[in-house]
Formats: structure tokens, C-alpha cells, sequence
């Protein structure tokens, strides 16, 4: 009797700054979400899928639970995070970093995670330095507040652990006639959508303060030619004409360093040459705005 495929949707979750991005981009062994030391970096669901023989992992990367939200974007992606562990996957990644975790903490995650699917604590960041049982304390608060089905202990950065985590991931995965998508696919998203997340990622590189945070990225247009680089066309969108000045900098050099340094990391996803053009427009407000919160794709 041939054995069964499995097939199944397994949720990233944690804090801000827990290594998301970093995990999912170890799993799938190339670059898929973008990554930065600052908090908020992923404000989308991301799909990775993984091919395995007889099965196939489609991780979730989800935006970081913040322990409060101040405006109408941070709340919503709140709720994507939320609703993507406890509705979308058929196991969820708690990814925790090594630091002992606060009470509000551990009700937050018990709430969220017990009564949904099996859950594998990941304590994540074991590379760093750490005092003698810091991460069995850790390890067993977590599992008295939600009871996970496994504990794997792992550095995503440098990749230690991730195999055991994979296995891990995989025996949880339930029986499907067929692979979810396409194999040797990578993403459900099209390229324009890695497009406006690479130049997102390298207004995170670029500007400090609240720059990054107040950029939202729009293709506006993305043709491919035939034997000629891509032509692409980017809005970025700040809330004031004071950051809209930061982005475009004296005489315009900041926005080039940033239309030159997008264009690089664009070519090196798509593996073929790009020409790249971006604007900056001021939209006031926009994350406590509904309306610019659904055009923009981050309404739940």
C-alpha cells in the first residue's frame, strides 16, 4: 500500500523581533520574507512552501504580536497574526526568544494557542550566550502555559536545529491526496508583491526613527520584456511632507541610494536584470486610516 501524502499549513507566531522572518527563510533555504533588526519588519501573511518526498510545509510567516497596539495598521495586523495561528494553519510555531517570559505574556499565548492546533515551542537565538538552566526555565514556563507537542531548541540565524524542527513540523502535517500547490512553487504571491517587501526592507536598512514604520511601498507597475530588464514603477507613501523629505534627501540622493539599492536586491530575487523607478507621496495619516489601510493590503 503506497503511503499517504501529507500535506498542511503550519503558522509562524511570536514577538517582534523573535526571528520570524529569519526561520522561515532558514526552512525554505533561500530568502522569502524580509528581515531586519527593527520591530514591525513583516506586515503580511506570508506563504513559503517547502517540497519534501511525500509531503509538502506551507509556513505561514505572520506580522509580531505586539504586547499593545497604538494605531489602526498595528491593530490589524494584530489581528493577522491572531487569526492566522488559531484559523489557518494545522500547526502553529510558537518562536520564542531566550528570555524568561512576563505573566501577561504566558496568558496571552495560553489564550491564543491552547485551544487550537498542536503547537512546537521553538526557543530561538540559543547561539547567544546564556547563564547555567536559563533556557530549561524558560522552556518549562512556556510549557505549563500552553502544553506544546514538542520543544526544539534552535538558532535560525545560524540554522542549528532547523532539521530536528522540520521533522518535527512534518509529523504533525495531516493526510492530503495531493500537494496543496504546485510543486517546486515557492510562494502563492506574485513577484510584484517581493518587489514592494524588497524595497520595503531597504527603507528599514536606510532611515532610523519612524521612517520605516510610516512607509508603505505600492508597485505601481511591473512589466516584464522579453530580453530587456524589468520595468518597474514604485509609489512609496509617508504620512508627512517631513518624512517624505528624509526619503527624498538633498537633491535627491537619498531616494536614489534607496532606488539603487532596491533595484540590486530585486535582480538578485528574480535572477534576471531590472530598471527601477519610485516616487514618494505624502498620504496623511494613512495607518489610522481604514480605507488607505485596505488599498495598501493590510486590512484583515
Amino acid at each position: 500500500m503506497e503511503a499517504a501524502f501529507k500535506a498542511g499549513f503550519v503558522a509562524i507566531v511570536g514577538r517582534p523581533n523573535a526571528g520570524k522572518s529569519t526561520l522561515i527563510n532558514a526552512l525554505l533555504k533561500q530568502k522569502l520574507s524580509i528581515v531586519s533588526s527593527k520591530p514591525q519588519t513583516t506586515r503580511h501573511k506570508i506563504l513559503g512552501i517547502v517540497d519534501g518526498d511525500g509531503w509538502q510545509l506551507c509556513l505561514l510567516d505572520t506580522p509580531g504580536l505586539l504586547t499593545e497596539t497604538h494605531d489602526d495598521l498595528q491593530k490589524a495586523l494584530r489581528t493577522t497574526a491572531k487569526r492566522t495561528a488559531h484559523d489557518d494553519a494545522d500547526a502553529v510555531i510558537l518562536l520564542v526568544e531566550p528570555a524568561h517570559p512576563d505573566e501577561k505574556t504566558l496568558l496571552e499565548f495560553s489564550s491564543l494557542l491552547r485551544s487550537g492546533p498542536p503547537v512546537i515551542l521553538a526557543l530561538n537565538k540559543i547561539d547567544l550566550p546564556a547563564s547555567p538552566g536559563k533556557h530549561d526555565a524558560i522552556v518549562k514556563a512556556f510549557e505549563d502555559a500552553i502544553k506544546p507537542a514538542a520543544v526544539v531548541r534552535i538558532s535560525a540565524l545560524k540554522k542549528t536545529g532547523v532539521d530536528e524542527l522540520l521533522s518535527r513540523l512534518v509529523a504533525l502535517l495531516p493526510d492530503s491526496p495531493e500537494p496543496l500547490y504546485e510543486q517546486g512553487r515557492l510562494s502563492d504571491r506574485w513577484e510584484r508583491f517581493f518587489a514592494a517587501e524588497l524595497i520595503r526592507e531597504q527603507v528599514f536598512e536606510l532611515f532610523g526613527e519612524e521612517i520605516p514604520h510610516a512607509t508603505a511601498v505600492v508597485i505601481e507597475d511591473f512589466r516584464e520584456k522579453p530580453g530587456k530588464p524589468d520595468d518597474i514603477s514604485a509609489l512609496l507613501y509617508v504620512e508627512r511632507d517631513g518624512q517624505k523629505g528624509i526619503l527624498v534627501g538633498n537633491k535627491g540622493k537619498a531616494l536614489a541610494e534607496l532606488r539603487d539599492r532596491s533595484r540590486q536586491a530585486i535582480e538578485e530575487f528574480l535572477g534576471r536584470r531590472a530598471d527601477l523607478q519610485l516616487w514618494v507621496k505624502v498620504r496623511k495619516n494613512w495607518r489610522k486610516d481604514p480605507a488607505a489601510l485596505k488599498e495598501f493590503g493590510y486590512q484583515p
